[in-house]
């Protein structure tokens, strides 16, 4: 399809391209601002810098959502805040909310959202009449509002920009490179004392990202080659692996380890693999410097003697949510409810579990409805990993292994805000039928299989 268009005025027709007429006005935009503050050479360039990374973002959206996935790991510090005078979770949505103006325009394909979305609706209807009788109100109308926007841009907008395969697969190589980014700034702290973090010191975002970038290496990139060939993919996999095993995150882990072992049912190659990993890392545990902190914590997987050590605060965490849901089973404690009655709200903010989260505050019905979103989810991904000989089996498979890590995730950590990732990964799989679904018109939908060689 073509990205022209025309526009009229008075008796002549003018060919105009959207996206020049996009930079022509974001760079008269830019350069009002810029002198408006005073330029200087420093201002000049990183100007430059930052117009040229706006027009590819504008160009290319898909970019935008990967990177609007792990912003919140790395805004934290204060030297990325320091780039933009906004916040750049809010500077990176508007920047994806003009890619997909600019991608309608251009009449680029979408997806269909699934029927199962709809059960947003009542979803959302429930936050907003919760807030009827919720005993915090404000906190409780700025979660629904970040729900509504910073949550709700990452439900929607892949089916919006990951229309075509090729979009797809920059995506994913724009997800892995931030997220290969985040996971090697963490190696630098290796050798200390404390547990390793993401720059926003989020030692479960940390988590969250290396084991999403494992799984991508892991099944995305390792499969695509005979066994001598994928040695060379180890160093890329030895990255987030040290990311995760410094980060201490339990839950993450646990998550990866879930996906690692199911992904021997369909390729019983990886095991050979799995087994060259496990003697490298063991060989090279006493040269890399993990800190011992995380180590000793992710020990307590296995050294806890009883399930309420295991779990630690999170089973006072866990035991309060289900006083509050035993308490308001139908309509729950409203938004915010449970931060506003915690016994610390400084610390304990929610349960650390997305589906108990939204039913003690929301009730059982929100709750159900929470459970049919995401279970509607994992049926689609069974159902398209049962078909191995369609286009992008590979793809459905690496979509079906991120929607049960983020699952994992979701189970044991964060609010229905906090981890964006999880929501992103219930989307991915509906997009992917979507995409097999028009195989037959889109032959470049397959992610290249691996080769027959024998392992």
């Amino acid at each position: 399809m073509h990205s022209k268009s025309k526009l009229s005025a008075g008796g002549g027709v003018f060919p105009v391209s959207l996206p020049a007429l996009a930079l022509f006005s974001g760079s008269l935009a830019g350069g009002m601002v810029l002198f408006a503050l005073g330029p200087t050479p420093e201002k000049l360039f990183f100007a430059v810098i930052a117009a040229a990374a706006v027009g590819v973002l504008l160009r290319y959206p898909e970019l935008a959502l990967a990177l609007y996935v792990v912003v919140g790991d790395v805004k934290g510090d204060d030297r990325v805040a320091a780039l933009l005078p906004v916040d750049l979770t809010l500077a990176l949505g508007a920047i994806l909310l003009a890619g997909i103006i600019f991608n309608l325009l251009r009449r680029k394909p979408t997806v269909p959202l699934p029927g199962a979305y709809f059960l947003f609706v009542p979803l959302v209807a429930m936050m907003a009449a919760s807030l009827y009788y919720t005993p915090a109100f404000h906190p409780g109308l700025e979660k629904l509002a970040r729900f509504l926007t910073v949550t709700g841009i990452v439900i929607v907008a892949p089916f919006a920009v990951l229309g075509t395969p090729q979009a797809m697969k920059r995506f994913l190589a724009g997800f892995g490179l931030a997220a290969f980014a985040v996971c090697a700034w963490s190696l630098a702290h290796l050798g200390g004392s404390e547990r390793l973090t993401t720059p926003t010191n989020n030692t479960i975002g940390l988590g969250h990202v290396a084991s999403a970038l494992f799984l991508l290496v892991w099944l995305a990139v390792v499969p695509r080659y005979a066994f001598p060939q994928r040695i060379l993919t180890y160093p890329l996999l030895a990255i987030p692996a040290l990311a995760l095993v410094g980060s201490g995150s339990r839950g993450s882990a646990v998550a990866c380890g879930i996906v690692i072992f199911l992904s021997l049912l369909f390729n019983r190659r990886f095991l050979l693999d799995l087994i060259c990993l496990l003697a490298l890392g063991i060989a090279a545990l006493p040269f890399l410097n993990i800190p011992d902190s995380s180590l000793e914590y992710l020990a307590t997987l296995a050294g806890s003697r009883s399930v309420s050590a295991l779990l630690s605060f999170r089973g006072e965490l866990f035991g309060y949510g289900w006083k509050l849901l035993e308490q308001h089973p139908l309509f729950g404690a409203g938004l915010e409810g449970f931060r506003y009655s915690s016994p610390n709200p400084a610390v304990y903010k929610w349960p650390h579990n997305i589906f108990l989260e939204i039913a003690c505050e929301l009730g059982i019905p929100a709750g159900v409805i929470a459970v049919a979103i995401f279970g509607s989810a994992l049926r689609e991904a069974f159902r398209q990993v049962r078909d191995r000989f369609a286009p992008g089996f590979l793809l459905s498979q690496l979509a079906a292994a991120l929607l049960l890590a983020g699952i994992v995730n979701a189970l044991n950590t964060g609010d229905i805000n906090s981890d964006r990732s999880t929501w992103l990964f219930v989307s991915l799989v509906f997009v992917v039928r979507g995409l097999r679904l028009d195989a037959p018109e889109r032959s470049d939908i397959a992610v290249p299989a691996a080769r027959t060689a024998p392992a």
